[in-house]
């Protein structure tokens, strides 16, 4: 295996995928944190010779993901891509097509438990027939990593595809998985309203809807000082509620509550996503998110980024 990137994604990745079995090799533009990641064998970053590999990760920063996915699948491995698939959907037509079923985008979230649980009790008519979805998340940025000046991450930046529109992007794509691809957005705001030190956009509201006219709301930012995240459906027979700050699962029909733990690591996810990709590798099993899957969510961000007049 092959991951270009050493950065914090880059060497999550590189030590669950040494733990499934495989042998790993990692570089980076910086030779240090390509040396310190937890790899078998670090080599110098060029793109123009990439080693033989039977599967290759792209875990660089999001403005590069499309030349570099691009590069990975010319040379006939498979690939997995750490979300989004790419800054914008621009070019990643051809990616998709080219690439086929040796795709994959890093997704973890759709094999964490609890979502994987509540998008289960929806198709299986739990709630009834949906009537709206709102999904959130808001973390304050400069807690992300710590030990880690916030403003020289790819997330407050720019140059290198940041801002919580591309960096919460998973609460896009469980809304592609829950509500269907076909969403429209009704109208956005995408801004810079806090006092971070940033020049990308720190929060997003936005309004979608299914073609049935059903709402879906989306609420994303890097200015809650308590880390918030949740999944809402409420149906004409129940409300299912993810509540990441209870850790609960929780199930309202009338004149019952019923309530289940949903406290599962959310390290574990990164771990079966390794091993998902390895059975792609092997020919074993399709990619949990495909490139076609991967596209909807970076378009859904494109219209949200329009409706909001904030052109990247």
């Amino acid at each position: 295996m092959l991951i270009i990137g050493a950065g914090s994604i880059g060497a999550r990745h590189a030590a669950n995928l040494a733990a499934a079995g495989a042998h790993v090799t990692i570089t980076d533009p910086d030779p240090d944190r390509a040396r310190a990641a937890p790899a078998d064998v670090a080599i110098p970053f060029d793109l123009d010779a990439l080693p033989a590999a039977d599967g290759i990760v792209v875990a660089s920063p999001t403005r590069f993901h499309l030349d570099h996915a691009r590069r990975a699948v010319a040379t006939g491995a498979a690939v997995m891509v750490e979300k989004p698939l790419a800054e914008r959907s621009d070019g990643v037509d051809d990616l998709v097509r080219d690439a086929g079923p040796r795709l994959m985008v890093g997704y973890n979230l759709r094999l964490h438990p609890p979502i994987a649980r509540l998008v289960e009790m929806v198709e299986h008519g739990r709630v009834g027939r949906p009537l709206a979805h709102r999904l959130w998340f808001g973390s304050w940025l400069p807690d992300w990593r710590p030990g880690v000046d916030y403003r020289t991450t790819y997330s407050a930046r720019a140059e290198l595809g940041g801002g919580v529109l591309n960096d919460a992007i998973h609460e896009l794509d469980l809304a592609v998985w829950l509500a269907g691809p076909d969403l429209t957005v009704a109208g956005a705001v995408v801004a810079r309203l806090g006092p971070l030190e940033i020049d990308v956009e720190d929060t997003v509201r936005a309004l979608l809807h299914t073609p049935q006219g059903v709402p879906v709301e989306i609420a994303l930012d890097y200015l809650s000082r308590t880390y918030r995240r949740g999944i809402e459906v409420i149906g004409d027979e129940a409300t299912v509620r993810l509540d990441w700050a209870s850790a609960t699962l929780r199930i309202e029909a009338p004149g019952t509550v019923e309530t289940e733990p949903a406290d599962d690591p959310v390290s574990a996810s990164y771990e079966r996503e390794a091993e998902a990709f390895l059975r792609l590798v092997r020919g074993e099993g399709a990619a949990p998110v495909d490139g076609r899957a991967g596209l909807a969510s970076l378009r859904l961000a494109d219209a949200i980024r329009a409706a909001g007049d904030q052109p990247r």
